[in-house]
Parts: C-alpha cells; structure tokens; sequence
C-alpha cells in the first residue's frame, strides 16, 4: 500500500472508530479533540489490527488519560 493509501485507510479507521466510540468518551467527560488524539496514537501503535482490538486498546488509553 503507497503512503498516500496508507494515511487514508488510517483516516478512514479513525473517522470510524470516532463515530463508534463518541459516547463513550462523552461518558467519561472527554472531549472529542482528546479522545481523536487517543485513537490517532492507538492506530498509529498497532496499524493492521483490526476495529475491534482498537477499540478495546481506545477505550483503556482513554481511561489511562483520565487518571
């Protein structure tokens, strides 16, 4: 996959786990700028897992961010 495949696919990932996980970050008092900064370094940390083990690792670091 070329760069400019690669920065899309991962753009795509993150707008979708965003929509996934927006009411869980609502939940616990995160804002939405915080909780894309998370999943941006959650995809960035492990690129080919899939939606679901990056949601699970999403929501941990959120939880980490808050302590």
């Amino acid at each position: 996959m070329s760069e400019p495949e690669a920065d899309l696919d991962r753009e795509a990932t993150a707008n979708r786990l965003m929509q996934r996980l927006s009411g869980f970050a609502q939940g616990i008092g995160m804002s939405g700028t915080d909780a894309r900064q998370i999943i941006g370094r959650v995809i960035a940390s492990d690129p080919s897992a899939g939606d679901g083990e990056l949601m699970a690792k999403a929501r941990t670091w959120m939880l980490i961010a808050l302590g």
